[in-house]
């Protein structure tokens, strides 16, 4: 192989980025280069951890959070050393942080490898006949031996601004709203929560109005001290249908023992993967059409604070919600007309002030979009899982499959990208282990590459 820039690029800051090269600083020898590309400002919160509004809080206790598995306590010893921290509720529950001190945590602990980020998108990946790939960001390219992508979480598209807001992340999204005019948010997500209590900070006094296919509502975590995981067993070769009605037994025996049906969830959890690994595609498939919604409703849940906002907000007349979908919307004086078809039937015309697209990841192909995916899929470097939601990978170390099917050797993603391989894959203790093996596959063929293979400094290949 010719001189390289170095042995490992990581194209993404966030959340999967940054776990991975905190875990490779520790494990590479001294000295051996990094590069991280990451066009947002600051290296670690990513699309997830990135907001700056205080009501957004984690949806998981902060003892659950820690960047390091070897040390659960880590975030919570390093939240307790703040001024800013969160007082534990009266309740004797957990502490559920804002976001945006995750984000600064995540920032700290990149801040710690000493990495140098690359302040830009890399737009295409080419494999080179000698070895290695040439990373290219404009006018600018980059040689290495491997590379992981850690694209993280997907925003959705732009939209039609300033009527429709595709991607409510963007800091636009609620600017110039007239506080009294209702809005529309489709999805009714995590996403949709997070928007809602946006508009409620910054003054908005408007009704929301919240539709989703079901009509359903982020269900909470348990109020006060946090119960201990059910211990529930998933057989291997238990489908869809049966996982579901295995986790409904279970919540009934849990239920009678005094014990509340998210401790079930949270027992089935670490075992999720197993499950998803051993169903055919067909099992899979079913289980998105049929079973997604029901899970995340039941698996990504709000914390208790939250819930009960959103609640009021139900109860006083705030918040409004249907089961129906967006099928039409038009500009009109005042705002914009939206024509909703209801579940049941029957359409709804109303006007609002702006609607804010809240469907998250799971909306649409997204990540087909985020470079430099295009050109991988282009070169035939990556393919699309059978399912659609992500790049297709041999297994959880997230080797990717070319266009014919066989791995390419160097070249793996790690977070959402994988999800049809493994589907849990969007949280902190399962992002974290797959960068763990990850970082153990380029810590594997550093020595092995280390005579053949000459390192330049930065910019030295092209």
């Amino acid at each position: 192989m010719d001189a390289v820039d170095a042995r490992v690029a990581i194209i993404g800051g966030g959340f999967a980025g940054t776990a991975l090269a905190v875990r490779l600083r520790a494990s590479l020898p001294e000295g051996e280069p990094i590069l991280l590309f990451e066009d947002a400002p600051v290296a670690g919160p990513g699309l997830a951890y990135g907001t700056t509004d205080p009501s957004h809080l984690l949806n998981v206790p902060a003892g659950g959070m820690s960047l390091h598995p070897d040390n659960p306590a880590h975030f919570q010893e390093w939240l307790a050393g703040r001024d800013d921290a969160p007082e534990a509720p009266a309740d004797g529950g957990p502490v559920f942080a804002p976001r945006a001190l995750y984000g600064a945590y995540l920032a700290a602990q990149f801040a710690t490898t000493g990495i140098t980020t690359l302040p830009c998108r890399v737009e295409t990946v080419e494999s080179l006949p000698g070895g290695g790939f040439r990373l290219g960001a404009g006018s600018q390219s980059w040689h290495v031996a491997r590379v992981v992508l850690a694209l993280g979480g997907f925003a959705s598209p732009v939209g039609a601004p300033p009527h429709l807001i595709g991607n409510p992340w963007d800091p636009a999204a609620l600017e110039g709203l007239d506080p009294e005019s209702p809005v529309l948010l489709v999805g009714m997500g995590l996403t949709m929560v997070d928007m809602l209590l946006s508009l409620r900070r910054l003054g908005h006094r408007g009704q929301v109005l919240g539709i989703s296919r079901h009509g359903w509502l982020p269900l909470a975590h348990v109020a006060g001290p946090f119960p201990k995981a059910w211990p529930v067993e998933l057989p291997a070769g238990a489908g869809p249908a049966a996982l579901c009605r295995i986790l409904r037994q279970e919540a009934a025996r849990a239920l009678a023992a005094g014990q509340p049906w998210q401790a079930v969830m949270d027992g089935a959890r670490p075992q999720v993967q197993r499950v998803w690994q051993g169903w055919s595609p067909a099992q899979r498939a079913s289980f998105l059409r049929h079973g997604r919604t029901a899970w995340n409703l039941h698996r990504h849940r709000l914390a208790p604070a939250v819930a009960a906002t959103v609640t009021g907000q139900r109860a006083t007349g705030g918040l409004n919600i249907r089961a129906a979908r967006l099928q039409d919307w038009q500009p009109v004086a005042g705002g914009v007309q939206a024509t909703l078809r209801h579940r049941h039937g029957g359409q709804e015309t109303l006007t609002v002030g702006r609607i804010i697209l809240c469907t998250g990841p799971d909306s649409a192909a997204a990540w087909r979009d985020i470079a430099p995916v295009p050109d991988l899929l282009r070169r035939g470097l990556a393919r699309p899982d059978p399912l659609g939601i992500g790049l297709d990978v041999t297994g959880p170390d997230g080797t990717l499959r070319g266009a014919d099917g066989q791995p390419v050797p160097g070249l793996a993603a790690v977070g959402p990208l994988t999800r049809g391989a493994l589907w849990e894959i969007t949280a902190v203790p399962e992002i974290r282990a797959q960068a763990a093996q990850a970082a153990s596959q380029v810590v594997a063929t550093v020595g092995a590459g280390a005579a053949g293979a000459g390192v330049a400094g930065p910019g030295g290949a092209a």
